[in-house]
């Protein structure tokens, strides 16, 4: 039975052979290396684009970063001014020596 053609055994029948499967998806009519060689690409153009994004990101927050640092050190100059046209010099140096100590015990 294995080498049996299709045939009715009629001979003003026509032989019967597989048609063409139209509702097929595009991805079963396509090889699995076509498939996979689409989706290496695809991957690629994506990680490409996220690295972009990325460098974007780190770029934009790196000047947020400077932004910040630059203003915070902006008020503490001018709080400094303040404190000095208000108290004397020793104990605007104590106040900095303590400031400083507060902050390292708060870092830890």
């Amino acid at each position: 039975m294995a080498g049996k053609s299709v045939v009715s055994g009629k001979p003003w029948k026509a032989e019967k052979v597989a048609y063409r499967r139209s509702g097929l998806a595009p991805t079963q009519k396509t090889s699995y290396e076509k498939r996979m060689e689409e989706k290496r690409r695809v991957q690629e153009s994506k990680d490409r684009e996220q690295k972009l994004r990325d460098e974007k990101e780190e770029e934009r927050s790196a000047n947020a970063q400077k932004i910040r640092a630059r203003r915070e050190a902006k008020a503490e100059k001018e709080r400094m001014e303040l404190l000095q046209s208000k108290l004397h010099q020793k104990v605007i140096d104590r106040r900095r020596r303590r400031e400083k100590r507060n902050k390292m015990l708060k870092e830890r």
